[in-house]
């Protein structure tokens, strides 16, 4: 197994990698930064990844998927609860924080899944 620290090291590189690209994309950077240090704090405790590969693809997915995923959540979140419509920048933020930390939860199943997909061909 290979040791947790050099993991998230190569998953933060990766993130930061793809973040250059991104901005150029139109994502957003305050998030975009958010959702990769919450991801890289979640990808040292977990246990399911175990390499290099792993940690890099869900440090990088889950900072791809909080900067482009919370302003949406944030604008559908304050149409839907007018009451925290007031402070929409820090809804954005909270949310970017929520999905960082939440993706690489999943990311495991979704490679599994995508494995029995692929063994199924």
């Amino acid at each position: 197994m290979a040791e947790p620290h050099s993991t998230v090291i190569v998953g933060a590189l990766a993130g930061a990698g793809a973040s250059s690209v991104t901005i150029l994309l139109g994502a957003q950077v305050d998030t975009l930064v958010i959702g990769l240090i919450a991801a890289v704090f979640v990808t040292i405790w977990l246990e399911t990844i175990d390499s290099k590969v792993k940690a890099a693809s869900a440090v990088l997915f889950a900072a791809l998927l909080a900067s482009y995923g919370s302003p949406v959540a944030a604008s559908w979140l304050a149409a839907t609860v007018p009451s925290i419509a007031g402070n929409l920048d820090a809804l954005r933020l909270l949310l970017a924080l929520v999905i960082g930390a939440a993706t690489p939860n999943a990311w495991p199943v979704v490679i599994r899944y995508m494995r029995r997909k692929g063994d199924s061909l």
